[in-house]
């Protein structure tokens, strides 16, 4: 695979916008993922996904975290 921009130089990765292959020296890696320059530039980045604990499942291991200190304290 080569760069889309550079032909001459292997592809590092794809932009996860348009999908081109891009080098070391093309690629614009963000928190959200690897763009090309235009791409990056222009804001056209797709919303992240939230892949994040629900909040029902932290507070039920907290409840069970403070039942089994509670069992032992008495």
């Amino acid at each position: 695979m080569r760069c889309a921009n550079h032909p001459d130089r292997a592809a590092l990765g794809y932009c996860a916008t348009c999908g081109r292959p891009l080098c070391t020296a093309c690629i614009v890696r963000t928190s959200a993922g690897n763009y090309c320059e235009r791409c990056a530039a222009g804001g056209d980045r797709p919303a992240r996904a939230h892949r994040g604990i629900p909040w029902w499942a932290v507070a039920l291991g907290v409840l069970v975290l403070f039942l089994i200190v509670r069992a032992f304290l008495h």
